[in-house]
């Protein structure tokens, strides 16, 4: 498999994973959600060893506040300006998404970072 290629599943990837564990949340299903981290940690590291974090921030712009939110939450060592820029206006968002994003500002703020 050519690099861009391997690079766009692993963002594709990362995306669905995102989605499933916001949904695994939602239901409070912890065990599926914990294995949807565990994937979502996984495709990660291959993105970052793969050179595919360029491709990884262009999810900060997803309509989908899920996606945009965990992408931002994952990236903000490596582009804390984008990624702070997107959680803000996700913070603003009704119910858990706003509530975890607004959560996740203030860590980084006080410089407590863990996703």
């Amino acid at each position: 498999m050519q690099h861009h290629e391997k690079v766009k599943k692993l963002v594709g990837w990362f995306a669905k994973a995102a989605s499933r564990h916001a949904e695994a949340m939602e239901a409070m299903a912890e065990e599926v959600a914990a294995a949807e981290v565990a994937d979502l940690d996984r495709f990660y590291r291959a993105l970052q060893r793969e050179g595919g974090m360029a491709e990884l921030l262009l999810l900060l712009e997803d309509p989908d506040p899920v996606v945009a939110g965990m992408v931002a939450v994952y990236a903000m060592p490596e582009a804390p300006e984008p990624c702070v820029a997107r959680l803000t206006l996700i913070a603003g968002e009704p119910g858990l998404i706003g509530f975890r994003a607004q959560a996740a500002l203030e860590r980084w703020e006080r410089g407590e970072w863990e996703k």
